[in-house]
């Protein structure tokens, strides 16, 4: 194994929710009018309406996604940045005009303070020590996630030089928002066999480690690639039991703590 290609949400982070931007359990309860309440405080709005900005909210990523899939797109993605412009337009916050979309960084501001409302994290376990480990043993690191805008500023706000210092090159972090696909579409993943391919590297000789049965280990093994399924996080791994997609499928290795990822590739 060369290369070790990683989830984020339920992988390299502890997730709150389990996945980025898992909304849908707890849309109606009191933490997620809270977070939308603070969301539209935070860009400039005076006595926000959480709960309208909620509903415009699912209603704009529902619309999105029925856009995308319209146009082909299987599994779709966002643009957080775009629902927050719109929501704090209807909103009317620091707006000059009516309808007129808001300065700035107010949407990104929105967005980071109701995701980190909604779904606090922190590094899983041993990954540091992982991470370590394979860096200086000179593996290809790179990423394949579900993920927004930022989820990169987790890192930066965790470790003092965030992913790049912890051996992940711009290049080879592919995020779902950036391409409006979400896993388990493959796109990701031949994009990710690119990079691999001008490292000198083989999909076989590239392991995917994940939580999820459909999102990662199908996805990447449908791509080549070996598989460890993470099982460390009882909130964020999914099975998938009963999803055809799944039915055949098994990853090479299953881990409980990501630090005895190290045991197989020094075992061969």
């Amino acid at each position: 194994i060369r290369a070790f290609i990683f989830d984020i949400y339920g992988t390299m982070l502890i997730s709150g929710s389990g996945d980025v931007g898992t909304v849908s359990e707890n849309d109606k309860d009191s933490i997620s009018r809270q977070a939308f309440g603070k969301a539209l405080s935070a860009a400039g709005i005076d006595d926000p309406d959480a709960d309208r900005a909620g509903e415009l909210y699912r209603r704009l990523i529902a619309e999105a996604h029925a856009g995308l899939k319209a146009a082909g797109v299987l599994q779709p993605e966002i643009e957080i940045r775009e629902i927050w412009t719109k929501i704090i337009a209807d909103a009317g916050a620091a707006i000059s005009e009516p309808g007129s979309a808001p300065p700035g960084d107010l949407p990104e501001t929105a967005a980071v303070v109701y995701e980190s409302a909604v779904n606090p994290v922190w590094p899983m376990p041993g990954l540091g020590q992982l991470l370590k480990a394979l860096r200086e043993g000179g593996a290809f690191l790179g990423i394949i996630s579900n993920a927004q805008f930022y989820t990169p500023l987790l890192f930066d706000s965790i470790y003092a030089r965030g992913l790049e210092g912890l051996g992940f090159k711009p290049g080879n972090c592919i995020f779902s928002y950036r391409h409006r696909r979400a896993k388990p579409d493959q796109s990701l993943f031949s994009e990710m066999n690119l990079r691999l391919a001008e490292a000198g590297i083989r999909p076989s000789e590239a392991v995917y480690i994940g939580n999820d049965m459909l999102n990662d280990v199908s996805a990447a093994a449908a791509s080549g690639y070996r598989t460890v399924l993470f099982a460390g996080d009882a909130r964020s791994l999914r099975l998938r039991e009963g999803h055809p997609a799944c039915k055949d499928v098994k990853p090479d290795v299953i881990v409980n703590n990501l630090i005895s990822i190290l045991d197989y590739v020094q075992e061969g």
